[in-house]
């Protein structure tokens, strides 16, 4: 009797310890909140939802408190809200936007966490991130706020093979002048055959990536080309561009506000369009029966121009006094950049894996159409930055606002360029 009270006494102490322990590992529980604006479809959030819940598996110490917001825009004006009241996130994926609000506020007021000081202490994290982030995206005193789990490639077109050989077009163009002819031929093609297609019908975004791989053609390969903003763009040479692509407007519908990409889609899927300017995520946008090719827009004299960008991606807080959060953010960031994650993202979103251990070579079998339309850009001569990259929300607006206008003749280049001027931080000269 003795001896069971005895026994019963310690298993009751052991238990309380083991209940003080579990409390403890409790409280020791690190919440980060995470939010973001991933994709651009409803397919995507839902994978995205996956990818994060799986992190929650992989690190039970951490609670994963997630905020989802339908686009990057909406998401940044919720940020924006939060950091307001003085509530900082620990993780905000920018999805390519608030460059200029968001992202500047938080590096002036010190809420944004330098991730360098951690890129050098782990390799891993290191040879994870892409080149192109770090190029872009460190400041003139070596610090990096930002990193991007996927890479935006672009600069190209999509293009109907069955147009292309009807309307007698046999190889891809390289020169502008070869390009006009190539829309000649199939805008006669069509009159004639009486299928009516248009030889394309790019959107505002479309005619951004034209305009700068127009720019960069004009000031020759040998130049700087127009990346990160090193390089001002003049009256003349904007002017010039724009009337450059008037003859291309010719050969297309009538740009309006409520045209967008998914109309441009729906019209290359239906046959109405001989070639779909848009980057290589497009390919799954495409429909599979679709005898479909990724061409790149021409620049001539022996060579190819085409985008490679990291985007705005992911902010972490800088919690000064949370060093806790502070590694689980990082902990996090690590988990989206990793190898396995990063496949999933590829072949769940489409989307180019930012981690530049991941080869495309392997998944062609798999995804043929998108692995010949990032290789096509991967191998190109010459790399500029994506529109988004290049052009502030400011000046992107006048595109979107005036350059139909202009199309249309009522609007001059000068009185375009000097919007784009006024809206560039001095970044234009005359």
């Amino acid at each position: 009797m003795r001896k069971s009270k005895r026994i019963f006494i310690i298993c009751m102490i052991g238990a309380v310890f083991f209940l003080s322990g579990c409390s403890e590992r409790k409280e020791k529980q690190v919440e980060i909140t995470v939010m973001h604006g991933w994709g651009s479809t409803e397919m995507d959030h839902k994978e995205m939802q996956k990818i994060y819940s799986d992190f929650q598996n992989k690190y039970p110490d951490i609670s994963l408190n997630l905020i989802a917001m339908p686009t990057g825009k909406e998401m940044v004006e919720r940020a924006e809200d939060r950091i307001l009241v003085g509530d900082l996130p620990d993780v905000i994926f920018c999805g390519d936007a608030g460059k200029e609000s968001l992202y500047q506020f938080m590096i002036e007021n010190e809420l944004a966490l330098d991730l360098m000081p951690y890129i050098k202490e782990d390799k891993e994290l290191l040879h994870s991130i892409a080149p192109s982030s770090m190029e872009y995206w460190k400041t003139k005193d070596g610090k990096l706020y930002t990193v991007s789990d996927v890479l935006m490639l672009g600069g190209g077109y999509w293009y109907n093979e069955e147009i292309f050989r009807e309307a007698g077009i046999t190889s891809i163009p390289e020169t502008w002048e070869e390009f006009y002819s190539a829309c000649q031929k199939i805008q006669t093609w069509s009159e004639t055959a009486n299928k009516d297609v248009m030889p394309l019908g790019p959107t505002v975004e479309g005619y951004l990536y034209i305009t700068d791989q127009m720019l960069a053609k004009n000031r020759g390969r040998g130049s700087v080309a127009i990346s990160q903003n090193k390089v001002p763009m003049s009256q003349s040479e904007i002017c010039t561009v724009l009337e450059q692509q008037k003859e291309l407007w010719h050969y297309t519908k009538p740009l309006s506000k409520e045209y967008s990409y998914r109309d441009e889609t729906d019209l290359f899927n239906d046959g109405k369009l001989a070639m779909y300017i848009n980057g290589i995520w497009g390919a799954f946008m495409i429909d599979e029966t679709l005898p479909a090719s990724y061409a790149l827009l021409p620049f001539g004299e022996g060579a190819e121009i085409a985008c490679e960008s990291a985007g705005l991606g992911y902010l972490l807080g800088n919690n000064r006094e949370l060093k806790n959060e502070s590694n689980a953010s990082i902990k996090f960031l690590k988990y989206m950049l990793s190898k396995e994650v990063q496949e999933r993202i590829l072949l769940k979103t489409g989307q180019m894996p930012a981690n530049p251990q991941i080869t495309i070579e392997q998944y062609s079998e798999k995804m043929p159409r998108f692995c010949q339309a990032a290789t096509e850009v991967k191998q190109a001569d010459i790399k500029i930055q994506v529109p988004a990259n290049l052009w502030n929300s400011a000046q992107m607006h006048i595109f979107e606002e005036y350059l139909p206008v202009f199309f249309q003749e009522e609007m001059s280049g000068e009185v375009f360029f000097q919007l784009l001027e006024r809206n560039g931080q001095n970044r234009l000269k005359k």
